[in-house]
């Protein structure tokens, strides 16, 4: 998140944002973690403009797609099986991941994530939310991480550029995560 704000905000923006990330390390404890990093996005809130703190994010979540490549190369595997696109995205409807769903509507796909509903529930599909106590809700800021993420996913096993929009999230407050996938 810190190079991502220095890129897009700068390194003032990222230093007040980031204050205090030197106490989280990879032993700390999951709720502390949680806890912090739901500063950090509330610090991003009152720091910049929302379309800046959104492509912030958003970056965050095409580097996450980056280093996490499994599930993208995953789904690239499932694909290959299938003969068309639309073969695919059937095959995807009818037979999901564990707390995900996929609706297709023309040109159109929604994504839905359940975390709760999970082989090991959880409060959002970002383990770095973890040890987030129940009561807590995060600023949907966070989750244009996971917009990143999601194009990424659709463009890889598309082929082409889609557009997204986060129409709901787990974490801030809603059921589920909700994202419109629009194919071009």
């Amino acid at each position: 998140m810190e190079n991502c704000l220095e890129q897009v905000a700068g390194k003032s923006v990222a230093a007040q944002v980031m204050q205090g990330s030197e106490q989280i390390t990879e032993k700390t404890n999951k709720k502390k973690v949680a806890r912090y990093l739901k500063g950090a996005v509330e610090r991003l809130d009152a720091s910049i403009d929302e379309k800046t703190r959104n492509r912030v994010m958003q970056n965050c979540g095409y580097n996450c797609a980056k280093k996490n490549h499994k599930v993208i190369d995953m789904a690239l595997e499932r694909r290959k099986k299938c003969a068309s696109t639309d073969d695919f995205l059937k095959a995807e409807q009818e037979d999901p991941m564990k707390g995900t769903k996929l609706v297709r509507e023309g040109n159109t796909l929604y994504q839905f994530y359940t975390p709760q509903s999970f082989t090991r529930p959880m409060r959002c599909y970002c383990s770095l939310f973890k040890g987030l106590p129940s009561e807590d809700t995060v600023s949907p800021t966070y989750c244009n991480c996971s917009k990143g993420f999601v194009e990424k996913y659709w463009e890889a096993i598309l082929q082409k550029p889609v557009i997204v929009n986060l129409l709901q999230s787990a974490i801030s407050g809603g059921k589920e995560c909700k994202f419109a996938i629009h194919l071009q």
